[in-house]
Order: structure tokens, then sequence, then C-alpha cells
């Protein structure tokens, strides 16, 4: 499981930063669904590293942020997931964590299936904001997995 669990943090980080290439080329930077949508995208990305490191999860209150600071905060997390990627074995994937924003029963799941659960979140909230891109007028990108595989699985170009 090590080898595709990698696979899918270094494609969800190549499509998120596509994500953000096609955002920035267009002309709705300021549009206030991708902005809430992105944040939420984000904000559960970062939550989920904090359960991983088993910090106190804090989900600040913060006004709605704008393309650049959404922008750099989702290329810090995935920093954050690569080095985590980097140090995966069997018996981190197995540990289990508490996801605290499932109080009742406790959600007590595995760092394997957290990080899944990233990614398929990440790329759930991807696909609107896609399509929220075209309804505005830009052009989208494919970024499913198949391509980022065809393409020889490159790296996330941030700048």
């Amino acid at each position: 499981m090590i080898g595709p669990l990698k696979d899918l943090l270094a494609h969800m980080a190549w499509a998120d930063a596509t994500f953000f290439w096609v955002w920035g080329a267009s002309a709705a930077l300021e549009d206030e669904e991708l902005r809430t949508r992105t944040e939420h995208l984000v904000s559960v990305q970062e939550a989920f590293l904090q359960v991983l490191k088993g910090d106190a999860v804090a989900l600040p209150e913060r006004p709605l942020l704008g393309f650049l600071s959404l922008k750099t905060r989702c290329e810090a997390s995935h920093q954050v997931f690569r080095a985590l990627g980097r140090g995966l074995d069997e018996a981190s994937l197995a540990r289990v964590v508490h996801v605290p924003w499932f109080p009742d029963p406790p959600c007590l799941i595995s760092v394997t299936d957290a990080l899944l659960q990233v990614c398929l979140h990440t790329q759930h909230h991807r696909g609107q904001t896609m399509t929220r891109l075209k309804a505005l007028g830009a052009v989208p990108k494919n970024v499913d997995y198949i391509i980022w595989l065809w393409k020889q699985k490159p790296e996330a170009r941030w700048a």
C-alpha cells in the first residue's frame, strides 16, 4: 500500500497545483464560491495533518481568504504531506488516529484511511472547483489520476 498511497499524495499535489494555475489564469480570482470551497478543501487538508501529527485540531475562524493566501496554504500543506509520505512504512500506516470532528461514536481510523480520505475529499472538491471555473469561462484541466500517470507522474508545479 505504501507505493500507491505515496502516488496518490503526489497526484493530489500535482492536481491541486494545476487547479491553482487554472484559477490564477482566470478572471474569477475573487469568486466567493471558489474561495469558500477552496478554503474548505485546504482547511480539511490542514486538519488531517494535525490529526496525523497528533496535534490538537485547531480550525481558526478567519475571514474568507483570497487566491494567493489559499494557494500559499495549500502548497505548504502539500510540502508537509510530501515529507510525511517519505516516512511512511507499514507500521506507521497501521497506526490508529482519532478524527475529532466525528465525536459520537469516536472516529478511529488507520493512517492509511486518513490519507485516503484526504486524497478523496480533495478530489471531490477539486472537481467542484474545476466545474465552477468552467461555468465562469475558464478552461479547466483534466487532472484525473490516469492523466498524471500518462504524463509520467509530473511533480506539482506551484510557481
